[in-house]
């Protein structure tokens, strides 16, 4: 039996099977998982090592289970092994287990069931590496913006709380005119003089419900879009966004996956709202026999997801015959180019966040000393 065949398989399978869980109720499944992205990392790295080396996968498992020292790893592994010698395939264990990616799954079931386990596993190993990698770059490029903002959140309310309040006494003691920004920080002063104890917590639940609104809920396309909008920031996620076209779907077609079958499974491990809308409208074409040239240029503003470079690699590798050599290619180069600008993002953030602190500081000093000058000058004239 072929991969096609197999593929064709697992969807008559699938369509027998109850509706797919939403998004939220996959993540209550998978609380208890929270913060074991490191752990599944060297799982997925180990047993390709093992494999690699010539182990059997029950042994190359069990091997594994004995080594980490982290509990919900030894149970997840406990589980997995479990279900395999009562007859399960690996790559469904995997699954019922809630804690590794589509991809990772896809990667693994496409192994088991064309006898490349072994090969696949280390492929995984590598691109979870890479990933990986620029992760970290992009957490150590955050560290800087997140102190920045954190420490201006916590002077303005303590200005908010215990200093504004007084300076707003002396204000209208001076029975002057008062502009238009001394109003504001007036009334910003009496929000947090009369509700502060209820406001402060609620604008700390409001960021941590803005996050899981827009990871978990439709919410994540005004999310995602105004983090695409950050400088610096939105520039990242498009080249890894890029990035991960290259990897998922060259590394399927690699693996041998059909065109429609790899693009489906692309579809389903995108997260961002814009990239998943313009892989269906490009799956759509494909199934009617569309090459990639013609989906490029019916979709429209198709540029705006893939640059017109990255189309051009992928038309030229679709004519030669080499396309996932072709998505691989770009996979690289894109891989290269976040990276960089991960590296660079603290010098691209640094001068917005400067501006707006000292527009902020100007501002509040602006509210403040305008009053005084005004009465200065009233007993000066007087």
């Amino acid at each position: 039996m072929n991969l096609s065949d197999l593929f064709k398989k697992k969807k008559k399978e699938e369509s027998d099977k109850p509706k797919k869980e939403s998004s939220f109720s996959s993540f209550l499944k998978s609380i208890n998982n929270i913060g074991m992205g490191k752990q599944a990392h060297l799982y997925v790295q180990s047993v390709a090592t093992m494999l690699d080396a010539g182990l059997l996968l029950l042994d190359s498992l069990k091997t594994f289970q004995m080594e980490t020292k982290n509990k919900t790893m030894k149970k997840v592994i406990t589980n997995i092994v479990y279900d395999i010698e009562n007859g399960s395939a690996f790559w469904k264990a995997m699954a019922d287990r809630h804690l590794f990616t589509p991809y990772d799954i896809a990667m693994v079931q496409i192994g088991e069931e064309a006898g490349s386990l072994a090969q696949n596993m280390k492929y995984l190993s590598e691109q979870r590496e890479k990933d990986r990698g620029l992760r970290q770059q992009v957490k150590l490029a955050m560290i800087y913006p997140t102190i920045v903002v954190f420490m201006m959140t916590i002077i303005v309310m303590g200005l908010g709380l215990f200093v504004l309040p007084n300076i707003v006494q002396v204000l209208f003691s001076l029975n002057v005119d008062l502009p238009i920004t001394t109003h504001a920080v007036i009334y910003v002063t009496k929000i947090f003089s009369d509700h502060g104890a209820v406001f402060v917590p609620l604008i700390l639940i409001g960021m941590v419900l803005f996050i899981i609104l827009g990871k978990f809920t439709r919410f994540r396309v005004v999310s995602q879009w105004l983090v695409f909008h950050i400088p610096g920031i939105g520039r990242l996620g498009r080249e890894a966004a890029v990035a991960r076209f290259g990897v998922v779907l060259g590394g399927l077609l690699k693996a041998g996956v059909p065109i429609i079958d790899a693009l489906e499974s692309l579809i389903e491990v995108t997260h961002i709202v814009t990239f998943k809308n313009f892989y269906k409208k490009l799956l759509e074409h494909v199934k009617i026999g569309d090459s990639f040239t013609k989906g490029f240029g019916t979709i429209k503003n198709s540029e705006k997801i893939l640059p017109v470079s990255v189309q051009q690699l992928v038309i030229a590798g679709e004519k030669s015959g080499s396309l996932a050599e072709s998505l691989m290619q770009i996979a690289k180069i894109y891989e290269q180019k976040a990276s960089e600008t991960a590296k660079a993002l603290p010098v691209i953030l640094e001068p917005i966040l400067l501006l707006i602190i000292g527009g902020l500081v100007a501002a509040i000093a602006f509210a403040i000393i305008v009053p005084i000058y005004s009465v200065v000058g009233n007993v000066t004239n007087g």
